[in-house]
């Protein structure tokens, strides 16, 4: 059985993608053809890019047809934009630019899910063999926050960030502690965070578990004190510095939101201190008890922590703490993505909950009954579980690192009870244990049925609203659409007031220009929109006078603007949709899903006037 797996490996692994790739093209199929991205921050990036193969500098990111004059300013890293760009380049000349876009946000995305499918799939055949790396492969496209971030339309930074988590995975599992592996560990830790810091903590957590190795032999592989872990983190050091340089140029100063001066300078501080200590280890070998390591990385782990309060002070708390009160109410406590699982929706947290339980449950029998993998590799994966778990709870778009944990230990459980289960006699003995290991399995699917329940209770409850709720999500669909945004070319160029959700879409089906989008750099014109449609006439008036508005553009399907009627029912979007509309503001006739008001500049008060 082994040896047809090993045998076989790469035509199996390749087979499952291939498999997948054409059933989520099947199914993402409406969303290719018309444009449907999968969220803002989508069709952000594929504007991101659009502008560098258009001439804007590599090292500025900004959006010039936003937040007017100075621009719209973007944090996001050059590096994830690269495949897309090349593919687009590469396919301009013989598909036209619309249709390159097209094919890079449906392409990119499937290669993303090919890489992480590869690397999950020798990390799983590293621990525990090549037929539980089979079966974890076939699992984890189950796994519903792991797909979903490399689907066609899809092209945000979140699928890399995967990626880079299960490459430090596989390079801190082996077994035989190779240099090159542990600058693998070290590059994809910087590379994560050059592409989000958000893969702060878990580069942290990788490379923590990497040091309780070098530091403990009961933790190293196989149990030897060799984990080459000062190597690891000066690769983390090197290439946070490489990427840093490539990516943002000469840029000195220091943000919280993206990697910075500060985030280099405490990696290479620690990596000195560790470096340094190592090599003094070595010339005096009665330094080596775990002791003296430990009291290494402990002044290592106080430098990095000295330079960071000394560099960039507001980055050791919340970054987000200076936030317009308004935005953060409207905007940042609901996006439910960065919410806790438990201030977040129902069914994101009963996914990760089910998955948290069954994946110990997992552990727990692999730990009493599984030869393969040694007690050191399983404690170093048990401290990454509780780690990865540690963070999730706590964002919930994070989750999915520990359910990629989780997915390796249900995958090793199923086929260690299928093959023990091999040797009884009984039809019913063979059956009930494989069955429970397959329940245990496809957590997913427990969580799905619960959640069905919930939903069947609650539209039994009350059928109408079950009704207008589904009307709701077919309007929500439509506003999201690029390629309905794009019927507002209809309009004179102009600067258009709209919903932080919408601007994206409008940005990317036309040449018109907006105030904002939902991303924190550019608070001042996020409230400004918050306002406009929250506030009284003469507030709006004020702020639609100042940014110079054309247009209000509104579609009924808007979940933000539905937030926004609800929390301020006598605000000017209560009004507009009331049919009282202020003396300045005329009706124009419907685009699409999109409810079109001009502004008369002449009526605006004198004083609120453009000049």
């Amino acid at each position: 059985m082994e040896s047809f797996a090993e045998r076989h490996f790469s035509r199996l692994i390749l087979g499952i993608w291939i498999l997948a790739a054409l059933a989520i093209l099947f199914l993402a199929r409406d969303a290719i053809a018309t444009w449907k991205m999968g969220d803002p921050d989508d069709q952000m990036r594929l504007l991101q890019v659009r502008d560098w193969l258009a001439g804007q500098s590599w090292w500025d990111v900004s959006q010039y047809r936003m937040n007017a004059p100075d621009g719209g300013t973007m944090h996001w890293s050059r590096v994830v934009d690269v495949p897309l760009g090349l593919v687009i380049f590469v396919a301009t000349p013989f598909l036209g630019q619309a249709i390159a876009e097209q094919v890079a946000a449906s392409l990119v995305p499937l290669l993303t899910l090919c890489a992480a499918l590869t690397i999950n799939a020798l990390v799983a055949r590293r621990l525990f063999g090549a037929w539980v790396a089979i079966v974890a492969t076939g699992l984890i496209i189950t796994i519903a926050p792991f797909t979903t971030q490399m689907v066609p339309m899809r092209i945000d930074h979140h699928g890399w960030q995967i990626v880079c988590f299960l490459a430090g995975l596989w390079a801190l599992f082996d077994t035989r502690s190779r240099p090159w592996s542990a600058c693998v560990l070290g590059v994809s830790c910087g590379l994560w965070i050059e592409i989000s810091v958000e893969g702060l903590p878990f580069s942290a957590l990788l490379l923590a578990v990497s040091a309780l190795g070098w530091i403990f032999p009961a933790l190293s592989h196989r149990g030897k004190h060799n984990d080459p872990f000062p190597i690891a983190l000066t690769s983390a050091a090197v290439s946070a510095l490489l990427f840093y340089s490539v990516t943002e140029g000469a840029r000195a100063a220091n943000f919280c939101d993206a990697l910075s001066p500060v985030h280099v300078a405490v990696f290479a501080v620690m990596a000195a201190i560790v470096v340094s200590g190592a090599m003094i280890e070595q010339a005096w070998a009665a330094f080596g008890a775990p002791v003296v390591r430990l009291g290494i990385c402990a002044l290592a782990g106080i430098a990095g922590i000295a330079t960071l309060l000394a560099m960039a002070p507001q980055c050791a708390g919340d970054a987000f703490a200076s936030l317009d009160p308004l935005v953060r109410a409207f905007w940042y406590d609901r996006t439910s993505e960065g919410l806790p699982l438990w201030a977040g929706p129902l069914v994101v947290a009963l996914h990760a909950y089910i998955y948290m339980l069954f994946g110990g449950i997992a552990f727990v029998y692999l730990w009493l009954h599984n030869k393969q993998i040694t007690k050191p590799d399983a404690l170093r994966l048990l401290l990454l579980y509780g780690g990865t778990w540690a963070i999730g709870v706590f964002v919930s778009r994070t989750s999915v690192y520990a359910m990629s944990v989780a997915n390796l230990f249900l995958a090793a459980m199923v086929v260690d009870i299928f093959t023990s289960s091999e040797q009884r006699r009984n039809l019913v003995e063979r059956m009930m244990p494989r069955l429970f290991a397959l329940f245990l399995a496809m957590p997913i699917l427990s969580a799905q049925a619960l959640i069905d329940r919930v939903n069947a209770v609650e539209a039994s409850a009350d059928p109408a609203l079950d009704v207008l709720n589904r009307t709701f999500e077919r309007q929500a669909l439509a506003c999201q659409k690029s390629s309905a945004a794009a019927q507002l070319n209809q309009l004179p160029t102009s600067t258009i007031m709209a919903g932080l959700d919408t601007n994206p879409a409008i940005l990317q089906g036309t040449k018109h220009h907006v105030v904002a989008s939902g991303h924190h750099r550019n608070q001042a014109a996020m409230a400004d929109v918050i306002r406009t449609f929250t506030g009284t006439a003469d507030q709006a008036a004020r702020i639609i006078s100042a940014r110079n508005i054309r247009f209000v553009v509104i579609c009924d399907g808007s979940y933000e603007l539905a937030l926004y009627a609800h929390q301020a029912p006598e605000g000017m979007l209560s009004q507009l949709r009331a049919g009282k509309l202020p003396y300045w503001l005329q009706r124009k006739s419907d685009i699409g899903p999109f409810q079109i008001f001009e502004v008369n500049r002449a009526m605006l008060p004198k004083q609120m006037r453009p000049s």
